[in-house]
């Protein structure tokens, strides 16, 4: 029986974290706050599903180690990110953010930065994560808050050993939140997941993961 999980969690955190910084990367017309609580609503209707639950391409991307690595090579172009909100954590030393994944629309192509100019960039990942800066490498943590290189890229291109803990899959359907910064096509069914990456050196928490596929 599938039951009814809390996915967004992580955004909940976000928002409600003190001793934190807050840095909203994406103006817009209604404020990236409201937006972002309202997606935190769409819990009430997700529903933890299994694995062999999964459709087709959700059951190959949403089962890699990395999203970043099966996003390359299902779709055959780099990704680059666009961070919606972000907030650092100076207590626990925790960074969370919300980010979209984006790709080029044209294969041939594959530049990202000349399809956002064209306005022919397409978001193929709705992501929040928290990562733990007190296990990252300082390289990483640079990064991370400098660039718009994907986490699991930077994860893999610094050979960091990972394993992952906690995963469940979950559906649930395209509302008007998700349709806004992912273009799913309002009340399809889409799929997502949870995880944790763990460092297998020494077994501490890297970021804790809700990944969401915009569907196909």
């Amino acid at each position: 029986m599938v039951k009814k999980i809390l996915v967004f969690c992580v955004l909940i955190n976000i928002f409600n974290i003190s001793n934190a910084t807050s840095f909203v990367v994406e103006p817009q017309t209604k404020t990236t706050q409201e937006k972002m609580n309202s997606l935190a609503n769409v819990e009430k209707t997700s529903t933890r599903v299994n694995q062999d639950m999964l459709p087709t391409p959700y059951n190959y991307l949403l089962t890699q180690p990395l999203m970043t690595k099966g996003i390359e090579k299902y779709y055959q172009r780099t990704p680059i990110i666009q961070t919606i909100y972000a907030i650092k954590n100076r207590h626990n030393n925790t960074y969370s953010r919300a980010i979209m994944m984006l790709i080029d629309s044209s294969k041939a192509r594959n530049n990202v930065r000349m399809a956002q100019r064209k306005k022919e960039a397409i978001v193929v990942e709705l992501a929040f994560i928290t990562m733990n800066f007190n296990e990252l490498p300082k390289k990483i943590i640079t990064d991370v808050l400098n660039t718009n290189i994907p986490f699991g890229t930077l994860l893999s291109d610094n050979h960091v050993k990972i394993s992952i803990t906690g995963r469940t899959y979950f559906s649930v359907k395209c509302n008007k939140e998700l349709a806004s910064l992912t273009n799913c096509n309002l009340n399809n069914t889409i799929y997502g997941r949870t995880n944790t990456i763990i460092r297998t050196d020494d077994n501490k928490w890297l970021a804790s993961v809700v990944e969401i596929l915009p569907g196909f």
